[in-house]
């Protein structure tokens, strides 16, 4: 969640993970120059946590956070090894694009894993970022799920495009396509099915979804991917927070009396809920709801139909942790919406 919350009083001291397939790059310590951090490299697995584990003494392992950046699998596999071999080892995951940007803000000129590595340490001493939590595993699964599908579609739907585009010449290559097309939306009905299996069975996450799916516009797959992407959205404490998370908060442009540019959508946050949500408010802006009407409010005064459909994106985030932190389903104007 937050990258920048301080974890105690008393801050860490902080070692940089820059991680590959293979290997992981170590820099110590982030309160130091540059040209003074100690630099290592490490087999990436459970024998290269344990050899780092060495370099460290108890009491230095006491104050010490490891920082590393999101990179999907790489980095979740070393930090289970990490929390399996010291439990209270305080292991923190940053988001790459606030890592660059932070790199920016000290005029590096190069990128490399050593340099990476000492970035990192840096960032780590200066931020204290909050530990990372493993997913619990319905939601862990369900991520899977839903990003699997997500792949999938966006798969479908360019081999559909060149289909319709393009007469194909070979009548092999062209049956050949067809028949993936046909593979493809198969595998998708099946995680379709998953999804669906998943959440009728975890008897959290069916409640959840039934009162999401009480929501104009929010349908399973709406609310499936909500919940996979951000968890339980009660977690969050301001409904800023989530709406950054999900990548669906405003970025406005505009400076002194000369640059008013158009807002957009702020690119920061996750991605992959995006879509999906954008979908979800297209089909609330249509409802005869309060939530449609706000989208019909906003463009009548001059919104542009996008930015109103951006304004309901974040609508529909916040009414949707406002349902599961009241836990009853949505209601407008004091009755249920069916």
């Amino acid at each position: 969640m937050a990258n920048f919350l301080s974890p105690s009083s008393s801050p860490l001291r902080y070692q940089g993970f820059d991680i590959s397939k293979a290997t992981f790059d170590v820099a110590r310590w982030g309160d130091q120059d540059f040209p003074r951090m100690t630099l290592s490299q490490f087999p990436r697995s459970p024998e290269g946590v344990r050899a780092w584990l060495a370099t460290v003494t108890a009491e230095e392992l006491e104050r010490t956070g490891v920082v590393m950046e999101s990179t999907g699998g790489y980095c979740k596999e070393l930090a289970l090894w990490l929390q399996e071999s010291q439990p209270d080892l305080h292991v923190a995951i940053a988001n790459p694009f606030i890592v660059k940007s932070f790199g920016r803000s000290l005029a590096l000129r190069n990128k490399t894993d050593r340099l990476d590595a000492r970035l990192l340490a840096r960032f780590g001493q200066e931020r204290q970022p909050m530990a990372w939590t493993p997913l619990p595993a319905a939601q862990e699964q369900l991520r899977t799920l839903i990003r699997t599908r997500a792949y999938l579609i966006h798969m479908l739907m360019g081999l559909r495009n060149r289909m319709e585009e393009h007469k194909c010449p070979s009548p092999v290559a062209e049956q050949s396509q067809k028949s993936l097309a046909e593979v493809l939306a198969i595998q998708i009905q099946t995680l379709n099915n998953g999804i669906d299996a998943l959440t009728r069975e975890d008897e959290v996450l069916s409640h959840r979804m039934e009162l999401l799916t009480s929501i104009p516009g929010i349908g399973p797959i709406s609310a499936a991917t909500t919940l996979g992407e951000a968890g339980d959205l009660r977690r969050f404490n301001r409904r800023g927070q989530l709406v950054a998370f999900l990548g669906v908060s405003p970025r406005v442009y505009t400076s002194g009396s000369s640059v008013h540019g158009r807002t957009h959508m702020c690119r920061m946050g996750g991605s992959h809920a995006r879509a999906v949500l954008y979908m979800a408010a297209v089909a609330a802006s249509r409802t005869q709801s309060p939530i449609g009407d706000f989208y019909r409010h906003l463009v009548e005064n001059g919104k542009h139909k996008k930015a109103a459909l951006g304004a309901v994106m974040r609508k529909l985030v916040v009414v949707m942790r406002a349902v599961l932190i009241q836990d009853r389903p949505y209601e407008a104007k004091g009755r249920p919406i069916a």
